[in-house]
């Protein structure tokens, strides 16, 4: 079975291609997925948004970060938004497998293992914003 993730890849092409740069080589810790997700920013998905988004992740390796999406650019950084557009809550190791293409963040969402309060449509565009390798 091909699991897509959150960043719009599926996790089956992923180790078809070894040689790609993958988003953070799978990545290890959420500050390892956050610290590379400007790099792996789609600006022409962005075109007219201009969005504040509050992560909040629990468990192990938890913690907040706020992004910041302005004129095809994210911003990440530790801590608390100020008037977010979006707050997105999940488990620390739920977002590592989505980072990582082994789980869905809309099957996650369905299962209420992702939950957002604001703009839903701009959690639903998080999926395209994104990408894994550089193809």
């Amino acid at each position: 079975m091909v699991s897509t993730g959150f960043f719009g890849e599926n996790s089956s092409y992923l180790s078809e291609h070894s040689g790609c740069n993958k988003m953070a080589e799978l990545s290890k810790s959420a500050q390892q997925v956050f610290d590379i997700m400007p790099t792996r920013l789609r600006p022409e998905q962005t075109e007219g948004i201009d969005a504040i988004i509050q992560m909040d992740l629990e468990g192990d390796e938890g913690g907040q970060w706020c992004l910041i999406i302005s004129e095809g650019v994210l911003t990440v950084s530790p801590g608390v938004c100020d008037n977010p557009n979006m707050t997105m809550t999940m488990a620390s190791s739920d977002w590592l497998d989505i980072a990582n293409g082994v789980a869905n963040s809309m099957g996650l969402f369905m299962s209420g293992k992702i939950r957002i309060s604001g703009d839903m449509q701009l959690a639903i565009k998080m999926q395209s914003m994104f990408r894994f390798s550089d193809d």
